[in-house]
């Protein structure tokens, strides 16, 4: 229990799961036998490129995802930038379980009611989880505890992550690798959340476990076949739990990157963008920001 809690809570520093395992409420998704084509943009002026890859950060295990092209546009590339580097993920793991915790003389049971408190301890001897572990947890730190443990129970790797293996081969390499933020940024998101949006996150959580590796192997597999409409569809439709939420997790860090990204044209050369899928399509996604700022961007697969 130790080990999987462990990792649970360093995967909390990957992005996707920065919108809490939002993409929980996938329907309909349909499988397919395609070649892997998870999707890569190219924005470009006259001496510099910038590739830009939808990735996801928790896989199931042997998923076959990296295209010869993907691989080409990294490795020729002078710089990786991801949106967290790796000491930063290393780094992230205290700070979630330290902001995560109620102050004294608080509990999850008080803020939340005995019939939820009741159901996250269901689910905890579910998991094999310790039923007070989350005792003194903040709902946004329990719900997202609970949904990457069940991930992790249903043979998801953390560790498997697409901006994992680059910022291994990057770092191997010598390649610099450069975030979009930092640990700190990260917490916030989550720590700042209010009330109704911490609650709202556990009560998702809450529901969706009973079919949660179905849920995320639908999701996968659009990711990994690049039907970005589609993860438009299950981004938009998961964070429509609370007022704001979008906004909070998505949306604003979307501008931020949008701008740091553009910044990136006024160096020359090629850089490889790595970050979570989910912050790519759509309205108001970081490529359609960028298009609308006057970046010249095409998808090239």
């Amino acid at each position: 229990m130790r080990s999987i809690l462990h990792r649970a809570l360093r995967c909390q520093a990957l992005a996707f799961l920065r919108v809490f395992v939002a993409v929980l409420v996938l329907h309909g998704a349909q499988a397919t036998t395609a070649a892997a084509n998870p999707a890569l943009w190219r924005m470009a002026d006259s001496d510099t490129e910038v590739y830009i890859y939808g990735t996801l950060h928790v896989l199931s295990a042997d998923t076959k995802w990296l295209t010869a092209e993907t691989q080409a546009a990294f490795e020729g590339s002078k710089a990786l930038i991801v949106e967290l580097s790796g000491d930063e993920i290393s780094r992230a793991g205290p700070l979630f379980t330290e902001a995560g915790r109620l102050p004294d003389g608080q509990s999850l049971r008080a803020l939340v009611g005995n019939g939820i408190y009741n159901d996250v301890e269901r689910l905890c001897r579910k998991l094999n989880v310790p039923t007070g572990t989350f005792a003194q947890s903040k709902p946004w730190f329990a719900g997202m505890s609970l949904a990457v443990i069940g991930l992790v129970k249903a043979g998801f790797d953390p560790a498997s992550g697409a901006d994992k293996y680059f910022i291994a081969q990057a770092e191997t390499s010598g390649k610099p690798v450069y975030g979009l933020e930092v640990a700190e940024q990260q917490v916030a998101l989550f720590s700042s959340l209010n009330p109704t949006q911490e609650k709202a996150l556990l009560i998702d959580t809450l529901k969706q476990n009973a079919e949660l590796d179905v849920y995320y192997a639908q999701m996968q597999g659009a990711w990994l076949y690049g039907n970005t409409e589609l993860l438009d569809q299950i981004i938009n439709d998961s964070l429509s739990l609370a007022p704001g939420l979008e906004e909070h997790l998505l949306i604003n860090r979307n501008r931020d990157w949008a701008s740091k990204l553009a910044q990136v044209l006024d160096q020359p050369g090629r850089y490889f963008v790595a970050v979570g899928a989910g912050h790519l399509v759509g309205e108001n996604s970081v490529i359609d920001l960028l298009q609308k700022s006057g970046a010249v961007i095409s998808r090239v697969q």
